[in-house]
């Protein structure tokens, strides 16, 4: 855009340049001569601020391009991370899932042992008790 703006500047300067020579009190050349020159040198610097824009164009699409290959490659980037990340949450959740099933099954064990043991106990007592009164039937 500065080279754009530069070259603008400088195709105004030359063409104010060519046109103040053309007003020359010297008669050396003629008229249509000094139009002819100044025709030629502003085509000259037209061309070249052509080239220059196109140079200006070419570095664009370049880097046009450039920036569109690097958010290819950040989409894709972040396409992996995010599968990872949904691998990683979805393994914790069955390890967790697994987690709280292997604690429900163990109190549920742990709950199964104490009832059977306070029935065996009471079961005791009860035949205790029953000896201890000298019960025909010892069985309870």
């Amino acid at each position: 855009m500065i080279k754009l703006k530069y070259l603008t500047t400088s195709i105004i300067a030359l063409t104010a340049v060519f046109a103040l020579a053309a007003c020359d009190d010297k008669p050396e050349s003629t008229t249509s001569e000094k139009v002819n020159e100044v025709a030629t040198d502003v085509n000259n610097v037209v061309k070249e601020a052509g080239e220059k824009v196109d140079e200006v164009v070419l570095e664009a699409g370049q880097a046009a391009d450039s920036a569109g290959k690097k958010m290819t490659e950040l989409v894709d980037s972040a396409d992996a991370a995010a599968e990872e990340s949904g691998e990683k949450i979805t393994d914790i959740a069955t390890d967790a899932g697994n987690s709280v099933n292997d604690a429900a099954n163990s109190v549920s064990d742990k709950a199964s042992d104490m009832a059977t043991d306070a029935g065996n106990a009471i079961e005791d007592a009860c035949e205790s008790a029953k000896e201890g009164v000298a019960a025909q039937d010892t069985d309870c």
